[in-house]
């Protein structure tokens, strides 16, 4: 029989001493402080087991008091009732840097010597990527306030191939846009079609042996909402390999793919994907951390370039999310982002084929994409005032105004409105 992690044992035992009355209803646990020289073990794995059984209804905390056992036998699974998609999330998470705050270790307040991020929620990040498909070493790990401080960080570093270049999709994330402009950096610029981009207009970029990295949302691109296949993945990274490219992969929504597509990284043989994964797009933009999984030979110069802009990220949040992810409240909550996802997408797709779209139109994570390109009364569309989005910051030229995106809440008053003017 495989042996019982520390943190395992605490959680058995003091399930089995509630259910078998020797805590009865009402009672007192021992502090954390006796809890952990009981055990022999850290604050840390005695505050997460009592988290996941306050998860579970077993306990109760009480403010400057302690923990407390709730009245048993009246437990059930929880049932999702999604009305905000992150209504869940926040309550839970609150929940966690409460526990964080009750446990008052010195070091969530004071200077943190470790750049590349807090070492308990390096190690959570490590087994949840694990968990879903990325497999890395944990010293590649490293935390940064927010993706875009990551994306900052990357265009200011220098790369082994000593290149300036930064390729973009057009359209891309605004926010890259903006620091590309901000900074006076230098770029090149490829168009995002609905069905992916042009492998070999890619390899034209690659070919000049200029591009620093590739920067490319590969998964539910924004504003576009494509996916590339595994094949197109493949494809790129043989490119990237043959001209020297790293690719720098956002994956912003790759919480939310059901179907667990691989990503760049899985396919990446050769160490050369920087892999970006936003808790901020999970959770609530506030939170404002970031896990990067990034490649030996720039690792060094990003953490010490980290190290000039911050000491380190709020630890308090971070001691927080690792607590929110070990005690599997990230998963919970991620499966019911996947259903409330699911019911969306049925309630667009109900309203399309009751009232049909007579424009191309694609289904998004937040509403319908419309293909404006034929459209032959934009300007009217633009002052429509529909509340249509086009995506203006999306581009680093002008906007060339080919799509729009529909909310759920205008989708049936914007089909109406299309159907009067095409008809």
């Amino acid at each position: 029989m495989k042996k019982q992690s520390k943190y395992q044992e605490v959680v058995s035992y003091l399930k089995n001493a509630i259910e078998s009355g020797r805590f009865p209803t009402g009672s007192r646990l021992p502090s954390i402080r006796q809890l952990s020289l009981d055990f022999h073990c850290s604050k840390d794995t005695i505050q997460r087991a009592l988290l996941e059984l306050r998860h579970e209804q077993y306990l109760y905390a009480k403010p400057q008091s302690g923990y407390y056992v709730l009245e048993q036998g009246q437990h059930q699974d929880l049932e999702i009732e999604v009305t905000d998609e992150h209504a869940s999330a926040y309550d839970d998470f609150r929940l966690c840097v409460n526990e964080t705050l009750i446990g008052r270790e010195n070091y969530l307040f004071n200077y943190y010597d470790n750049h590349e991020g807090l070492d308990e929620l390096r190690q959570s990040v490590h087994k949840l990527l694990f968990e879903q498909g990325l497999y890395c070493k944990p010293d590649q790990l490293v935390l940064t306030s927010g993706t875009q401080q990551a994306l900052f960080i990357l265009s200011q570093i220098t790369f082994p191939s000593q290149t300036t270049d930064i390729l973009v999709e057009q359209p891309t994330y605004h926010r890259m846009n903006r620091l590309l402009i901000a900074q006076g950096l230098s770029y090149q610029t490829i168009e995002r079609r609905i069905n992916g981009i042009d492998i070999e207009e890619l390899e034209s970029h690659f070919k000049t042996g200029k591009i620093k990295f590739f920067y490319t949302i590969p998964r539910f691109h924004y504003p576009l909402g494509h996916s590339y296949s595994e094949e197109e993945k493949k494809s790129i990274l043989s490119l990237a390999s043959q001209y020297n490219v790293f690719i720098v992969e956002d994956d912003y929504l790759g919480d939310l793919d059901a179907k667990k597509n691989p990503s760049f990284h899985y396919l990446d043989r050769e160490d050369r994907v920087i892999y970006i994964k936003s808790f901020s797009t999970s959770l609530f933009p506030a939170l404002r951390i970031t896990a990067l999984i990034l490649p030996n030979c720039i690792k060094e110069a990003f953490v010490s370039y980290k190290n000039i802009l911050d000491y380190d990220s709020n630890l308090i949040m971070q001691k927080a999310l690792s607590l929110y992810i070990d005690s599997q409240l990230f998963e919970k909550n991620r499966l019911a982002r996947l259903v409330g996802q699911d019911r969306y997408q049925k309630q667009l797709e109900e309203i399309v084929n009751r009232l049909p779209c007579p424009l191309p139109h694609f289904p998004l994570h937040d509403g319908v994409l419309l293909d404006l390109t034929h459209y032959p009364k934009i300007a009217s569309l633009k002052h429509s005032q529909l509340g249509l989005d086009f995506f203006e910051d999306a581009y680093l030229g002008a906007c060339p105004y080919q799509f729009a995106k529909v909310s759920l809440e205008n989708l049936e008053k914007v089909l109406n409105y299309l159907k009067a003017e095409l008809d």
